[in-house]
């Protein structure tokens, strides 16, 4: 029994669960923002959102696959590593997942079923060889996050026949990739040794840690300066504008770290603070957008009944 719940335990942490959780959000934000304005929407958000977790989950547990030489010295604890998940388990069970996961894309359309197999594949290429490429790979994470949410949109929209309602996912997607592309090219000032000894193209290996910092100050900034449109623009209430104006003061926080003087000494260990911050700036973001959407959806529901 133990040695069972021991590999329980590797192949959730080889999938990453509390990614998947995140992920899962995303796609419910942007199948809020196309319900919303719907009467009914007869598609169940569970098809969605069990494509892209198991695509995730399959991405995940490919990457370890890809990366079990660079984890033996680096990250010897991770199940594959540490013996406790074959690698030849782990792509099996990537396979499986993938399938199944773009399997379910088929229910609610070509439209959703090519998207979701163009991402899939993306999220392949990421793990065997563009993340090596330094800015490339911070786009391609950038870009995961953002098609989640447009992927929760365009399976429902093409679903109930209303595929233009889907750029109503735009906005949030735009919000998130800015975000999440901040946070990785924050993350690569932190991984600045690392990569250096993997030869890995990143963007502070490039023009150097100062100059990295300062274009993820200027994508925050961007962050910052969009955040009031959802409101304005799409018929988001005070919940978004409330929760959202904490998410920009959590912002404005990590770019005076990285501006600071501390961040011209000491650029890795900040970086790391930093890097921890946006993922609390991440997480508010999408509490704004999903709490905001949920009453939405509710109201239309009980208006409609």
């Amino acid at each position: 029994m133990a040695k069972l719940r021991r590999k329980v335990r590797a192949y959730l942490q080889l999938v990453r669960l509390h990614n998947l959780v995140a992920t899962a959000v995303s796609t419910l934000i942007g199948y809020l923002a196309v319900a919303v304005s719907l009467v009914n929407p007869s598609l169940n958000p569970a098809a969605p959102l069990s494509t892209v977790v198991l695509v995730a989950a399959g991405s995940y547990a490919i990457n370890d696959y890809f990366d079990v030489e660079v984890d033996k010295v680096n990250k010897p604890y991770r199940p594959i590593p540490s013996g406790i998940v074959g690698r030849n388990e782990a792509l099996v069970l990537s396979i499986i997942l993938i399938v199944a996961g773009v399997s379910l894309a088929t229910f609610s359309g070509p439209t959703s079923l090519t998207f979701a197999s163009l991402n899939t594949i993306l999220l392949i290429l990421y793990s065997y060889r563009i993340k090596e490429l330094g800015v490339p790979g911070n786009i391609v994470i950038g870009f995961g996050g953002a098609a989640s949410i447009i992927y929760g949109g365009l399976a429902l929209a093409e679903y109930v026949g209303v595929l233009d309602r889907v750029t109503s996912t735009y906005i949030p997607a735009l919000y998130a990739f800015l975000l999440l592309l901040s946070r990785e090219i924050v993350k690569t000032i932190e991984d600045y040794v690392a990569d250096a000894v993997r030869n890995v193209r990143s963007l502070p290996r490039i023009i150097g840690p100062i100059k990295s910092a300062f274009t993820a100050v200027a994508l925050l900034a961007l962050v910052i300066v969009l955040s009031p449109l959802p409101y304005v623009l799409a018929g988001y209430g005070t919940t978004y504008l409330s929760l959202t104006a904490v998410t920009d003061c959590v912002i404005v926080y990590s770019m005076l770290k990285l501006i600071s003087r501390e961040f011209r000494s000491k650029p890795e260990i900040v970086a790391g603070r930093v890097r921890a911050y946006l993922k609390l700036a991440v997480f508010i973001g999408s509490l704004a957008f999903l709490t905001d959407l949920l009453i939405r959806f509710f109201a239309t529901i009980h208006f409609s009944t």
